[in-house]
C-alpha cells in the first residue's frame, strides 16, 4: 500500500441515514481540508489518500484493479477515523452517482495517460454495474467499500477519476487473482455496455477560424469555410490564401512526414450532388495551397463529403456555418500534444467577466447567487496539467453552482457533442488560453454508451452539489499539457484567472 497524490480536497457530504431512504440524496457541501498525508505501505499495490474535511479525516484506500476476462473490478475502500466530529455521515454513493441516477458510484473513471484511454463504468440500461441502491453511509470509525466494474484496460496502471476527490494516479492493474465478485452479482446482464475511448484534446482559435483536435497520434486541423470562401465559391482569395499559409507552417512544424488528407464539408443548403461537387473542389483549393508551404515530405490527398458528416445537427444559422468546412487530417511527431493551429496572429481576447489572480478569488454572479472561484493548484502529471478549483458559495441560500462555467456551445465547439447538461452542470467550460487558442479539457467519445453525451469529459462534468453560504466544493480538471510555466483559467462570458503557476 502507498500513499499517492490526491489533486483535489474532498467533498464532504453530510447526509443523515434517512435521507438515504425517501428520495434521490444530493450530495452535500464541504470545507476545504487538509492536505493528504502518508499512510504506513503494505505489500498489495493499493493506493492510500488520507484527507481532511469538515473535521472529519477520511481514508481512500484505492486498491488495484483487477482484471478478469474481458471485464476489470475497481474496489474503494472508505474509512472515517474516530475523532471525526459527532453526527458526521458521508453518503459515497450520492456523492459518487451518475447524474439522474439515485444511489451508486457511476462516475468513476480510469484513465490511462500514456496510452490516452479513458474507461466509464459500465452500464445496463440506467443501471450503473457498481454498488448499487446502499448508501454506503460512512460514520465515525466506520468504513464502506464500492465496488464497480469496467471494460480491461489494455496498461500496467490508471489513474482514478473521482468526483470531487480529484485524480487517484498509478493505481496498479493486476490479472490472475481470484475476484469474488462478477458483473452479474452487481446486476449486470448480457445486454451491459462498458464505455471507453481514445482521450482527445481539443483547441479553438481565439477568431474560431480554426479549431484543432489531436487522439494519439491522430489529428485534425478543421479550418472554417466561411473564412476561407465566399458563398457558393471554391477559390481562395489571397486572404484566404494567407490563412492556409499559416495554418499549413504551424502544421508542418507539428506532423510528421507523410499522407495529409484534406475533406471539405458543406452545409445541407443545395442538392446533394451540388454540395458534393463543391466540397471536392474547396478541398483541392486547400490542398494545392497546403503544399506549397508543407514541401516535398508530405503527400495530399483530397475528398469530398458534401453535406454527409454535419458535426453540429440542426438547420440554425450556427450549425450551419461549423458543418461548413475544410478538416486536414495527419499525423503528429508527439501523441497527444497540445496543439494550436490559427490563420494568422491573434491575440488573447479581453476578459468577458471579472477578473483574479492565482492568490485572489474572483466573485461570479451566476442565476441569482454569488459564488468565489480560486485555482488552488495546476500542475503536470504526465501529458496532463491538473487543475484543482475551489468554488465557495458567498451569497445566502442553497444551491449547485450551475452555469458558473457557461451554458452552451457556440462556433466549433458544437462539433463535440456535448449535452446542455453537461455545458451547464461541469466544468467543461474551464479552458486555458493558449498561445492563440482556448485549450478546453480533455475528452473522450463514449462509443456505444446509453445518454445524450456523445463524450465524456475528464474534468468534474456534473457539479451538482447544493451549497449553503460559505460552503466549498473542489473540482478537477485535466487540460492538454500547453508547456507554459504560468497559466490563465478562461471561462468565456464567466471568469479568469491569471498568472497561475504551474507545479511540476
Amino acid at each position: 500500500m502507498r500513499r499517492a497524490r490526491l489533486t483535489a480536497v474532498a467533498l464532504a457530504v453530510v447526509l443523515s441515514a434517512t435521507a438515504c431512504t425517501g428520495s434521490d440524496p444530493e450530495p452535500g457541501p464541504t470545507t476545504t481540508g487538509a492536505q493528504p498525508t502518508s499512510s504506513a505501505p503494505a505489500d498489495d499495490g493499493s493506493v492510500v489518500v488520507e484527507v481532511e474535511h469538515l473535521g472529519a479525516p477520511v481514508e481512500l484506500t484505492v486498491h488495484p484493479v483487477q482484471v478478469v476476462g474481458e471485464h476489470a473490478l475497481l474496489t474503494v475502500d472508505y474509512t472515517m477515523g474516530d475523532d471525526a466530529p459527532a453526527g458526521t455521515n458521508l453518503s459515497i454513493a450520492a456523492l459518487l452517482r451518475n447524474a439522474g441516477s439515485f444511489l451508486n458510484v457511476g462516475k468513476l473513471r480510469l484513465v490511462d495517460p500514456e496510452g490516452m484511454r479513458a474507461w466509464e463504468v459500465g452500464r445496463d440500461g440506467g443501471t450503473s454495474v457498481s454498488t448499487s441502491g446502499d448508501a454506503l453511509n460512512l460514520a465515525p470509525g466506520g468504513s464502506v467499500t464500492s465496488e464497480a466494474f469496467f471494460a480491461a484496460p489494455d496498461a500496467t496502471s490508471v489513474d482514478v477519476l473521482f468526483p470531487y476527490f480529484g485524480l487517484v494516479e498509478d493505481v496498479p492493474v493486476v490479472t490472475g487473482q481470484d475476484v469474488g465478485t462478477t458483473p452479474e452479482d452487481l446486476g449486470a446482464t448480457a445486454t451491459a455496455v462498458y464505455p471507453e475511448g481514445g482521450v482527445e484534446v481539443f483547441s479553438v482559435a481565439y477568431d474560431g477560424a480554426a479549431s484543432t483536435q489531436v487522439q494519439a497520434e491522430d489529428a485534425t486541423v478543421t479550418l472554417a469555410s466561411d473564412v476561407l470562401f465566399a458563398t457558393d465559391v471554391s477559390d481562395l482569395t489571397p486572404e484566404a490564401g494567407a490563412a492556409v499559409d499559416a495554418a499549413a507552417a504551424q502544421i508542418a512544424a507539428a506532423a510528421q512526414e507523410g499522407e495529409v488528407v484534406v475533406t471539405g464539408h458543406t452545409d445541407d443548403v443545395g442538392s446533394d450532388d451540388y454540395n458534393l461537387a463543391l466540397s471536392d473542389r474547396r478541398a483541392a483549393s486547400v490542398a494545392a495551397r497546403l503544399g506549397q508551404t508543407l514541401g516535398g515530405g508530405f503527400t495530399l490527398r483530397t475528398e469530398g463529403k458534401g453535406e454527409t458528416e454535419p458535426v453540429a445537427s440542426g438547420t440554425s444559422p450556427e450549425a450551419r456555418a461549423a458543418n461548413r468546412r475544410v478538416e486536414v487530417r495527419f499525423t503528429v511527431a508527439q501523441a497527444g500534444q497540445a496543439l494550436e493551429v490559427t490563420t494568422g496572429d491573434v491575440a488573447v481576447p479581453e476578459p468577458t467577466g471579472p477578473v483574479g489572480t492565482a492568490g485572489s478569488p474572483v466573485q461570479v454572479d451566476v442565476a441569482g447567487a454569488t459564488w468565489a472561484v480560486s485555482a488552488t493548484e495546476v500542475r503536470r502529471s504526465g501529458p496532463f496539467l491538473v487543475g484543482s478549483l475551489e468554488i465557495e458559495r458567498v451569497s445566502s441560500g442553497t444551491g449547485a453552482p450551475v452555469g458558473l462555467f457557461g451554458d452552451f456551445a457556440e462556433g466549433r465547439l458544437l462539433s463535440r457533442g456535448l449535452s446542455s447538461t453537461t455545458l451547464t452542470a461541469g466544468a467543461y467550460g474551464a479552458t486555458l488560453l493558449g498561445e492563440g487558442s482556448y485549450l478546453y479539457p480533455a475528452d473522450y467519445l463514449r462509443g456505444d454508451a446509453d445518454g445524450d453525451d456523445a463524450r465524456g469529459v475528464l474534468a468534474d462534468q456534473f457539479v451538482d452539489a447544493p451549497l449553503s453560504q460559505g460552503e466549498s466544493v473542489t473540482v478537477t480538471v485535466l487540460w492538454p499539457d500547453s508547456g507554459q510555466d504560468t497559466v490563465t483559467v478562461d471561462a468565456q462570458g464567466r471568469f479568469r484567472i491569471t498568472d497561475v503557476p504551474v507545479e511540476g
